[in-house]
């Protein structure tokens, strides 16, 4: 019991030494594609939010990168 204890905090303690991705968002991003209407029909059904975040997302990544999804 005390062993799984010391695991335990040696594991959260060690989780804060993480060292985050470097670069901007460009360095980092990519666009998200949806295969096809199908999907997309799906996705517009199911989870509105998620399409709307998905074109926010990729004209973002237009605006900031010049990268179009295409």
């Amino acid at each position: 019991m005390k062993f799984k204890a010391i695991l335990i905090l040696l594991t959260v303690l060690l989780a804060g030494c993480v060292k985050p991705a470097t670069g901007d968002f460009c360095d980092i991003a990519a666009p998200i594609y949806i295969s096809n209407m199908a999907v997309l029909d799906h996705l517009m059904l199911q989870d509105r939010n998620l399409v709307v975040a998905i074109v926010a997302h990729n004209e973002t990544m237009e605006r900031l990168c010049g990268i179009s999804p295409g």
